[in-house]
């Protein structure tokens, strides 16, 4: 990657410099002293347990040029900014700016990774492709991606995240998409968001923001749909399962981890039957997203078939996994109302021999909703599974609402140590079992406990 020149920094930063040498480069832009190498600029970011201001000298000792801080610091050549983390921002903004490429952003409550994971196989088949890792989707994740963009890069998926108001649209305007994809919207975040049009006018600020000569794909079977569209001046295609869908995705089917399903086109070169190797029926219209975000590209079938194909499956979500002749499918990066009923739709759908058990646990920033929240993942389980585990603060209402339903076993464990346990006892050779739950609870451990 070429290297910035300092000034570079100074214009695109609001702040006062210190110390800091017109000829000097910066060849990459770090926020993790662990990380640095000789020729970086250190950025001094702040979270809730550190404070990168404290390890600005020990930045400059390890190599970096220069460092851009918040707090005043002596004898270190420094940018000096009201906000370090808006400073981020500013700066990757002005990086991705010196680039004229095709990005596509990929927003929703729920399959943002998967949906981004797919499209981004898919274009790298034919293009130099720069993708968000993992979920680096926030104020952090997403400059961190874009200082990856370089000469060489054709292409750019970027994964658009938000929790709280007002979060999105930043994001949108640093990165500068052309074409966005709206994998759905759903009861995300209702501790901040409080109702589901929160959630749409946040999400929906994609749509806002392409310029008119973008496009948006966007799932159409939710009811959400008309308002998003209305605020979009862009060309927009839907994709789902209803006959009013531009791409129209049917005929699914899942086995030993794959989903397949039919698509039908309105590029007729492209209908046909696909294959992924990530399980649902929900990732069957995360794959017609991407694929119809890819059909941009000029890119034909058979490569899209084969990025699809390739595609790794992302961690801990709907991951499928087979121990001791035991089907484990770990959906616990993260929950929310909809994708607990996408996960249990999943688990029924899928054919094993012996009987399907769940483990559920606590949803996240629910706010005033989480009771009635949990109680509808309880019902959820009811007509799946034949045993059901619930960890965690809403454990019982969970619990009261499966038994209620008709589940034949629930119990409600203290901790992982317990629902392993019972595990233990119940699990058998042709049996299924489903993890779901928020990120905090790390029901990852759970598949060695047993």
């Amino acid at each position: 990657m070429s290297s910035w020149p300092i000034n570079f920094l100074i214009d695109s930063c609001s702040g006062n410099s210190f110390g800091l040498d017109n000829s000097t480069q910066f060849k990459r832009v770090c926020t993790d002293t662990r990380k640095i190498k000789s020729g970086d600029l250190f950025v001094a970011l702040k979270g809730e347990n550190f404070n990168g201001n404290k390890f600005a000298a020990e930045a400059i000792e390890m190599g970096a040029v220069a460092v851009v801080i918040d707090e005043p610091i002596k004898d270190v050549p420094c940018l000096l900014v009201d906000d370090a983390r808006k400073a981020y921002g500013q700066l990757a903004a002005a990086h991705r700016d010196q680039f004229d490429l095709p990005v596509f952003g990929v927003a929703g409550s729920n399959g943002k990774t998967s949906t981004k994971e797919m499209l981004a196989s898919i274009l790298r088949k034919k293009y130099q492709t720069v993708f968000s890792e993992a979920s680096f989707n926030n104020d952090v994740g997403l400059p961190a991606t874009l200082f990856r963009i370089c000469s060489n890069t054709q292409v750019a998926v970027l994964e658009l995240g938000t929790n709280h108001p007002g979060e999105l649209a930043p994001l949108i305007r640093m990165s500068k998409p052309m074409y966005g994809l709206i994998t759905g919207i759903g009861r995300e975040h209702l501790e901040f968001f409080h109702d589901l049009d929160g959630v749409v006018k946040e999400e929906g600020m994609l749509a806002e923001l392409l310029p008119e000569s973008g496009k948006l794909f966007l799932y159409g079977d939710g009811s959400w749909v008309n308002s998003i569209i209305q605020r979009c001046s862009a060309v927009c295609e839907t994709v789902g399962f209803g006959p009013q869908n531009y791409w129209r995705v049917g005929g699914v089917q899942l086995k030993e981890g794959m989903t397949r399903f039919m698509l039908s086109s309105p590029k007729s070169e492209l209908s046909g039957e696909y294959e992924i190797p990530l399980l649902g029926r929900h990732q069957a219209t995360n794959a017609g997203l991407a694929i119809a975000a890819a059909a941009e590209m000029d890119i034909d079938q058979e490569t899209i078939m084969m990025g699809l194909s390739d595609c790794p499956q992302p961690k801990q979500r709907m991951q499928m996994t087979k121990r001791k002749g035991v089907v484990w499918i770990n959906d616990a990066y993260n929950a929310n109302a909809d994708s607990v009923v996408a996960a249990f739709g999943a688990l029924a759908d899928i054919s094993v021999t012996g009987k399907k058990y769940a483990v559920l646990g606590d949803m996240a920033e629910l706010g005033e909703y989480a009771e009635c929240a949990h109680k509808e993942a309880g019902e959820q389980a009811a007509g799946v599974v034949t045993g059901l585990v619930v960890v965690g603060t809403w454990a019982e209402v969970v619990a009261k609402s499966a038994r209620q339903r008709g589940v034949k076993y629930v119990e409600v464990a203290a901790n992982l140590e317990a629902a392993a346990e019972l595990l233990s006892r119940w699990l058998k050779s042709g049996d299924a079992v489903l993890l779901k739950a928020s990120r905090a609870s790390r029901f990852e451990q759970l598949e060695d406990m047993v």
